[in-house]
């Protein structure tokens, strides 16, 4: 037995030695494989789709971090190009479990500054510069005031990690060279962005209130994607708004934040202080019901729900989704669809 083993590892070790060391750029495409979640395949590539496909990264209302929703994000596959909307945390996994490559976003939207949209920023920017290919592929992330700022100080926060890998890894690239921010003012509907696959528009919607605006330079945005086979619009967070409605017309898709009507009235029985974050919560995101009535008004097809209040984060059992689209279904007569992570539609 011992012999047989024996001689079995010695034709191991002898069939490893034919085996030809990898170059470095060999062994740095294998690397970034590994780091970026790319798959073998085997034969021809499949044909880029001319489909349009929406996929729901995060649902959870936030900020709240649980282990069964994660925080905002969804992505707009377009062309076969992946256009990422809002970066929660948990968005960077979520995109790799999706089957996305993360060094294949080019493009990021996000709604508004709050940490439950931006939280996974730093880390997919310092991911997509590190990702064993020494020359990234550029990223810009599109968004209200404080964005570019925004991606400053992510590129600050992995200061350590560029320098570090610039002296040991001969990298040359830096990351503010690929990375940029772009500060966006859409007090109407206002296109932000094209390109071959995709027009955006955007809109301020009404987070944050009047009181807030006055002391503040920071603002809210939804945004509607708009695609050779379809229109997808993304709320952000929002209360009922004049300038959301007006986006959404006629829209394929809504893709609505909401809270229940039971969620509402817990938030309610807490917000009598003007700076708390129960009236924060009452204040600035819709009910079901009133996600009804603005799909209504906008003609909408199609109403999704995310950034789900109370979602996976209840202190009791959870909320049925026959309680959502009930709600909602009282002012809405189109198809109603409560968000789970990793939906596709």
């Amino acid at each position: 037995m011992y012999r047989s083993s024996r001689r079995a590892i010695l034709k191991g070790m002898t069939a490893l030695a034919t085996v030809p060391l990898l170059s470095f750029g060999e062994a740095s495409k294998l690397f970034g494989q590994a780091r970026q979640g790319v798959r073998g395949a085997r034969g021809a590539a499949a044909p880029v789709s001319t489909k349009s496909e929406l996929i729901l990264l995060g649902t959870q209302g936030g900020p709240n971090v649980n282990l069964v929703r994660g925080e905002t994000a969804s992505v707009v596959m377009a062309g076969g190009q992946p256009y990422l909307m809002d970066c929660g945390y948990g968005t960077l996994r979520a995109l790799i479990q999706a089957g996305i490559r993360f060094a294949d976003v080019s493009n990021i939207f996000v709604s508004h500054l709050h940490d439950d949209h931006t939280a996974d920023i730093a880390a997919l920017l310092s991911h997509k510069w590190t990702g064993g290919n020494t020359n990234p592929l550029p990223a810009t992330v599109h968004g209200p005031f404080g964005t570019k700022a925004m991606v400053e100080g992510a590129i600050a926060f992995f200061k350590g990690n560029t320098e570090i890998r610039m002296v040991d890894e001969g990298r040359t690239v830096r990351p503010e060279a690929v990375f940029s921010g772009n500060d966006l003012s859409a007090p109407t509907v206002t296109q932000i962005f094209k390109d071959e696959r995709v027009m955006v528009q955007a809109v301020e919607n009404a987070h944050f209130p009047d009181r807030a605006k006055a002391r503040m330079p920071y603002r809210s945005l939804a945004y509607r994607f708009n695609t050779p086979d379809r229109s997808i619009v993304f709320s952000g967070d929002t209360a009922v708004s004049t300038g959301l409605i007006e986006l959404a017309k006629g829209a394929d898709i809504l893709v609505c934040e909401t809270m229940t009507l039971g969620a509402r009235a817990q938030f309610g029985a807490v917000s009598q202080n003007a700076e708390s974050i129960g009236r924060h919560v009452i204040e600035t995101h819709v009910s079901t019901e009133e996600v009804g009535r603005m799909a209504s008004e906008a003609k909408v097809k199609t109403v999704v729900l995310y950034h789900l209040l109370p979602g996976s984060n209840s202190q009791r059992a959870p909320v049925a989704d026959d309680v959502y689209i009930s709600e909602v279904k009282k002012f809405f007569s189109g198809e109603v669809i409560v968000g789970r992570d990793q939906l596709r539609i």
